[in-house]
């Protein structure tokens, strides 16, 4: 399936992400990324290995908002956003 712009349209599944990856997807360098992440580390958590596992991933969204070449539905924002008991 094809947004309104022509591009491809991809399911995005909340998985483990690595400090490279969500550069990418805040379109920040490695280094800007690692500034902004040691603001937030209490909140996030140190990652285990080289990945930030998912409440890790989902709680850096809700901080940082989620990056723009995401394209998520409503529902999909409202379940992201909800509080993790």
């Amino acid at each position: 399936m094809k947004d309104s712009n022509g591009r491809k349209e991809e399911i995005f599944v909340l998985r483990p992400l690595n400090h490279k990856q969500l550069a990418q997807m805040y379109g920040v360098s490695w280094l800007t990324f690692q500034n902004w992440i040691k603001k937030v580390e209490k909140e996030v958590g140190k990652k285990t290995g080289h990945f930030y596992h998912v409440p890790q991933v989902r709680k850096i969204f809700q901080l940082f908002g989620i990056p723009k070449q995401i394209n998520v539905s409503v529902n999909d924002v409202e379940e992201l956003f909800k509080t993790q008991n």
